[in-house]
């Protein structure tokens, strides 16, 4: 029903070069050529992305983009390949010694954009001699989709998709596409075009122009086709935090990849028990209406699969489920169908920041945060998000990882023994099925946050309290296994010590 994710997302902060001197981009003057330039030195800044987690660089010599006879500053371009990141470079490379030149300097990739108009023999070439993966093209368009050469100065009446599918066939697998406006300023990223230009053309693109924010980030992410972003302007103005983009698109990924893992321990004993619980746990506080009522609303935020919430949906409830995830919503879609609750479900493909924005009035009797604000480093923005649209009166349902947990999951074949009591002070590690870390969170610290943003909490329960499960069980005893911990463990949650050392934190909360 969705097309496949893409296999990797890449961010490439963006660093544009005039005279050696970096660009400031942050005034929003028209074009690059006429902006002030930055006091920051273009290696501090290139260093500081590098620390912020950036494994590629994006290079625009802006002199060469504009003036043929500008020379490329090859000392500069040398000291920036010699940090540890891969850089892209383009900008006036219209010969085959200038993309020599750029190879010896230590270019891991050049981006041709006039050359490959005027000069298609010269892409060939210059895939033959230093391979597809080194070249790439470097796509502006301005409003109409033609392609916009020399800097800004002229277009050649030539679309984008036309030059896209030549270039395709030339044997180029990626493209940079931006877009210019009329004044000559870059535009917000134009993903519907890009996303057809990927589509119809069969290359990957990475979508530049200007990324403003996350939510123009996420929007690229999952789309098919899309690569990557170029970020620039919004990485200098701080409007984007680059470690928390690089987290959010890697832990994403992490789980795209990790679907089929995920899948196969949604069928183990201890996935089994914890939803079995959760849903027992949030049933004391759910009020009886909801079981046969329709106006009966619940957002179930970041939900995958709507484990959680189909339940809800099959006992009358309307859900909406908001996830990025186009395989997790599909098999939501196709659970739904088969429990007779289709027309009572509706999917929305977004980032959950975007939450308010798709519900900006108070519209929901209950909010599923379940196993989610643990994979995200900006996991306050989230659950502001989630509970923007809970109406007053409205529940919280909030599940993550439990902090006091974790020294019971340490493996002593992992670690020295001068290693272990230092990892009782860590606040995150590694998750037990995706490619990724996890945070750790207290029932009490989320208490005190959720106080602080109006919300009371009316329930506490830890969710499974013994570390060690039964490693074998088989179709036969599972039924009856299940049982036996869930009646133990529904006790064994809401007493002291076992909840407070629980795998996970259950909170209900109410809002004000």
């Amino acid at each position: 029903m969705y097309p496949s994710t893409p296999a990797r997302f890449d961010i490439f902060p963006a660093l544009h070069l005039r005279g050696g001197r970096l660009i400031d981009l942050a005034p929003g003057s028209a074009g690059p050529i006429d902006t002030a330039l930055d006091e920051r030195d273009p290696i501090a800044m290139a260093m500081h992305w590098i620390e912020q987690g950036a494994t590629r660089l994006h290079i625009v010599n802006v002199d060469a983009a504009f003036d043929e006879d500008a020379t490329h500053g090859w000392s500069l371009l040398e000291a920036l390949c010699a940090l540890p990141v891969k850089v892209q470079y383009g900008g006036g490379l219209r010969t085959g010694d200038a993309i020599r030149w750029a190879m010896r300097a230590g270019v891991d990739r050049v981006l041709l954009g006039t050359a490959a108009v005027e000069s298609p023999q010269l892409v060939s070439d210059a895939i033959a001699e230093h391979g597809r993966e080194h070249i790439g093209l470097a796509i502006m368009t301005d409003e109409t989709g033609d392609v916009v050469t020399h800097g800004t100065r002229a277009s050649g009446g030539l679309h984008a998709l036309a030059l896209a599918v030549q270039m395709k066939g030339l044997g180029i697998g990626e493209a940079m596409h931006m877009r210019l406006e009329p004044d000559g300023s870059m535009t917000g990223t134009d993903l519907h075009a890009s996303r057809e230009l990927a589509s119809l053309s069969g290359l990957d693109i990475v979508v530049g122009g200007e990324v403003r924010d996350m939510e123009d980030v996420v929007a690229c992410y999952n789309q098919p086709g899309i690569t990557g972003v170029l970020i620039g302007k919004a990485l200098q103005s701080g409007a984007i935090d680059l470690r928390v983009a690089l987290s959010e698109t890697r832990a994403t990924l992490a789980f795209e990849n990790g679907l089929s893992r995920w899948k196969e321990e949604q069928t183990t004993l201890r996935l089994r028990l914890r939803h079995a619980l959760s849903h027992r746990f949030l049933d004391e506080h759910l009020p009886p209406p909801m079981a046969c009522s329709t106006d009966y609303r619940v957002l179930d935020a970041g939900g995958g699969a709507g484990t959680d919430s189909l339940p809800l949906a099959a006992r009358g409830a309307r859900v909406d489920l908001v996830d990025r995830s186009r395989p997790m919503m599909a098999t939501f879609l196709d659970a739904a169908a088969a429990l007779g609750a289709a027309a009572r479900v509706a999917i929305h493909q977004r980032d959950i920041r975007e939450i308010p924005r798709r519900f900006p009035e108070p519209t929901f009797d209950l909010v599923l945060a379940h196993g989610v604000i643990q994979y995200s480093d900006d996991w306050e923005k989230l659950l502001e998000a989630m509970i923007a649209p809970l109406k007053p009166g409205g529940l919280l349902s909030l599940i993550t990882r439990n902090l006091h947990a974790q020294p019971y999951a340490l493996s002593l074949d992992e670690h020295t023994a001068d290693e272990l009591p230092d990892l009782l002070e860590r606040t995150r590690g590694p998750s037990a099925v995706f490619d990724t870390d996890v945070r750790y969170f207290s029932a009490a610290w989320l208490g005190e946050w959720l106080d602080g943003h109006g919300l009371d909490v009316v329930g506490n329960r830890g969710l499974v309290c013994r570390h060690t499960l039964p490693q074998t069980v088989t179709a036969e005893e599972l039924a009856s296994r299940l049982e036996q911990l869930v009646a133990l463990e529904s006790v064994m949650g809401s007493r002291s010590p076992y909840r407070e050392t629980a795998e996970h934190v259950h909170l209900v909360a109410r809002r004000r």
